[in-house]
């Protein structure tokens, strides 16, 4: 029996991963505590956050540096694509040619992952199965709600 082989075609960046994280909500929290001795100027203060943060997102606007593992380990030494260990940026808008095989012997799962100075951030996941066989491309969305990244992800099995 030959083995089905996908191939990933192609991903599209609906959604970068956000530009903040925990640390930063948190140090504006503190930064708010420490401003406004008032506790119900404080209150008003901590309720605006969530716009605070969110100009924080949309004024950066910065490219994920892109890589997929088959593992649910970050890393560039698991990734698979892009060929030796290195990343590719995408942004919002922005379709990536992938053209890279993987074996389907069973259901693979495929992580995409932004690496950052920060670290690896999880942008998503999907999952390949040979069932998909036949049907010609095949469009799935990675996301990460917690990142606030959304990526298409598509492929072909044969």
């Amino acid at each position: 029996m030959v083995m089905a082989k996908a191939t990933i075609e192609n991903v599209f960046c609906v959604r970068p991963s956000s530009g903040t994280d925990l640390d930063v909500l948190t140090a504006l929290a503190n930064l708010a505590a420490s401003i406004v001795p008032d506790v119900f100027q404080l209150d008003e203060s901590i309720k605006s956050l969530p716009a605070v943060a969110a100009a924080i997102d949309t004024a950066g606007e910065y490219p994920d540096d892109l890589y997929f593992t088959k593992t649910p380990y970050s890393g560039l030494d698991y990734s698979f694509w892009p060929p030796d260990r290195e990343t590719v940026q995408v942004q919002t808008g922005a379709s990536q040619p992938v053209n890279w095989q993987i074996d389907v012997e069973f259901p693979q799962n495929v992580s995409l992952w932004d690496e950052d100075l920060s670290g690896h951030e999880h942008l998503g996941s999907i999952q390949i199965d040979e069932s998909d066989q036949g049907q010609g491309s095949v469009t799935k969305l990675a996301k990460n709600e917690a990142q606030g990244s959304a990526f298409y992800v598509t492929y072909r099995v044969d």
